[in-house]
């Protein structure tokens, strides 16, 4: 099981928010692309202003591909929750 995983999300300016990639930090305190979980949820995007059903619903689809991925991790954090 991997510890928690970050979840990077890209705004185009207009109308769609979307998955840019999925990190995590290794033994060394240097952060790492998760390549099958970027992969896994690389497609996943979303119109913008859902308001606050936006990162509910994000979440809910990272963490239903990451399942179905056979990905495990402790904790997702997303980059709105680390105040960006």
């Amino acid at each position: 099981m991997s510890g928690d995983l970050y979840v990077y999300t890209a705004y185009d300016g207009k109308d769609l928010m979307s998955v840019e990639q999925i990190c995590y930090y290794d033994d060394d305190g240097d952060e790492q692309v998760h390549q099958k979980a970027t992969a896994a949820c690389i497609d996943i995007t979303t119109c913008a202003d859902q308001g606050i059903d936006l990162w509910s619903w994000l979440r809910e689809q990272v963490e239903k591909r990451l399942h179905l991925a056979g990905i495990r991790y402790q904790n997702l954090v997303f980059d709105d929750e680390r105040g960006n």
